[in-house]
């Protein structure tokens, strides 16, 4: 069925708004994981996270990295050494082109969100010299990966997980200050 002319005039400038929201925001998931990361931080002195808001496309905040071939996707998240405090949001594990995770020489605090196991591209995770507490989440395996997983100077706690063997692709594990048992008696 044809529309009339008039409607096909009335549809055109819906169908370009359409268009410029996507190309403006593009990726609508990480956009939305990066304000729930946003969204758990309680302190921020040194002011890093006022750039994430809608003045400016997200790939554009400050820490974040999109990609080459995805130029809407967050590859990189290095937010070390800005002093930020809160929790890590369980929403960074819809990121999926996730390559690399910096969040040294912060202040995060509360356990790792076992949702970064769903992060397969995950190559590096530097999370050192901050308040983490809890275990190594078991299914950070799934980070198949994974090159790097360095968590030194955390309140970690607990057991290695046997699952972490499954990595095949990890060459450094750091653990300098984490207080872990290698097995069970």
């Amino acid at each position: 069925m044809d529309l009339p002319f008039s409607s096909s005039l009335f549809l055109t400038p819906l169908l370009l708004a359409s268009v410029a929201y996507s190309v403006h925001h593009g990726n609508e998931t990480d956009r939305l994981a990066l304000l729930n990361f946003k969204a758990q931080i309680t302190g921020d002195p040194f002011g890093t996270l006022k750039s994430w808001n809608e003045s400016i496309h997200f790939c554009h905040w400050v820490g974040v990295t999109c990609g080459h071939r995805h130029p809407t996707r967050v590859t990189v998240l290095n937010l070390d050494g800005r002093e930020l405090a809160g929790s890590i949001s369980p929403h960074i594990g819809n990121m999926s082109f996730l390559k690399e995770l910096w969040l040294c020489n912060n202040s995060f605090s509360h356990e790792i969100p076992p949702q970064l196991g769903r992060l397969k591209r995950l190559g590096e995770i530097q999370m050192g010299n901050n308040s983490f507490t809890g275990e190594i989440p078991t299914n950070i395996s799934g980070c198949s990966n994974l090159i790097i997983l360095s968590l030194p100077r955390n309140r970690l706690s607990g057991k290695i997980a046997v699952e972490l063997g499954f990595l095949t692709k990890l060459q450094i594990i750091g653990l300098v200050g984490v207080f872990l048992m290698l097995w069970e008696k």
